[in-house]
């Protein structure tokens, strides 16, 4: 049965990630054309592979408008609607961009610089604020909404605990404010984060002072934040816990085509858990294609060919698929996760 299934799901496809190759910019309604919207766009995609902050990165390459347009696939207007400081809703005209992915990563490539892909661990994030209110989680419609746009300008995928009698039984304001992370591990499973962060966040005299704490895989980083408002407080935040995720977890596609591993998936004896397996291999940004070398009973063995190294830290960001060991060779032998 199972080498049946091998025959017939062999052949799916391998789909692409959209959303991260997606970038948006704020035009004027009067405007018909607007290049430097288009740049700004090409902009926050290139930010979010790559993590770089400054210089931007088509500073950093020297792109052009044209070179904008050879990637670009499709462009919309869209209409977005906000909430102002002032506690009012507007309507905000975005230009929305996509752009050719292979086309995008070719341009990295050449360049050299790493790129973080889909395999982005989801982040809960503790935040605590002290102001003329009090001490308290975090309740600024404000900040819940600069934290969902600067989730998708960054392709992060951040997650505001639900603060019930649950997760208050784990971590308390003195936890978040003291940069206790142990004490927020627990709630990460139940949230299915692979990162916990805590953001202290305090409103001093005619401005914002405060800290954000985050671990990955078992180091500890943090970065001290300062502006005129709350929300001023969110972006260094979280474009820092990007780079830090792209410096443990973004590869750089080898210029003379790639990689090419064999990989074996240990206790596979139902249609289903293969069809899992090639779900995970569809999802892995690093796998270009895919071949099966051949199946036993309980035992499927792989052919990948990928665009760089790194394959181990993707699949524990994953953590559907658990590396069982690797052979002298290279094999490296894999189980679904129970």
């Amino acid at each position: 049965m199972l080498l049946a299934a091998v025959v017939i799901l062999a052949g799916l496809g391998t789909g692409q990630a959209r959303a991260l190759y997606v970038g948006e910019a704020v035009v004027m309604a009067e405007e018909v054309t607007d290049a430097a919207a288009l740049m700004s766009a090409l902009d926050e995609v290139l930010v979010r592979l790559t993590g770089m902050a400054e210089p931007s990165p088509v500073e950093a390459l020297g792109l052009r408008v044209a070179d904008a347009r050879a990637l670009l696939q499709s462009q919309q207007r869209v209409r977005i609607e906000r909430l102002a400081e002032d506690g009012s809703r507007v309507d905000e005209l975005r230009l929305r961009a996509e752009f050719y992915p292979p086309g995008v990563d070719a341009l990295l490539a050449r360049a050299q610089l790493p790129r973080l892909g889909r395999e982005r661990p989801a982040i809960l994030l503790w935040a605590a604020l002290d102001d003329e209110e009090g001490v308290r989680l975090a309740d600024s419609p404000l900040f819940d909404q600069a934290i969902r746009e600067l989730g998708r300008r960054f392709g992060l995928d951040m997650i505001l605990p639900l603060a019930d009698a649950t997760d208050l039984a784990w971590v308390q304001l003195s936890d978040i404010r003291g940069g206790f992370i142990d004490s927020a591990q627990p709630s990460a499973d139940r949230y299915g984060a692979g990162v916990v962060a805590l953001a202290d966040l305090r409103a001093g005299e005619g401005e914002w002072a405060g800290r954000w704490m985050w671990r990955i895989d078992g180091r500890d980083l943090s970065v001290q934040v300062q502006g005129d408002s709350l929300v001023d407080l969110v972006e260094p935040g979280m474009r820092a816990i990007l780079a830090s995720l792209v410096e443990r977890f973004a590869t750089v596609t080898r210029p003379d085509g790639g990689l090419v591993r064999r990989v074996v998936i240990d206790g596979i004896v139902e249609p289903i858990q293969y069809a899992e397996v090639l779900r995970v291999f569809d999802q892995l940004s690093l796998i270009e294609d895919f071949r099966v070398l051949e199946a036993s009973a309980r035992s499927v063995s792989f052919e990948l060919y990928l665009s760089g190294d790194g394959l181990e830290d993707v699949l524990r960001i994953g953590r559907t698929l658990v590396i069982e060991r690797t052979e002298a060779d290279g094999t490296l032998h894999l189980r679904l996760a129970r």
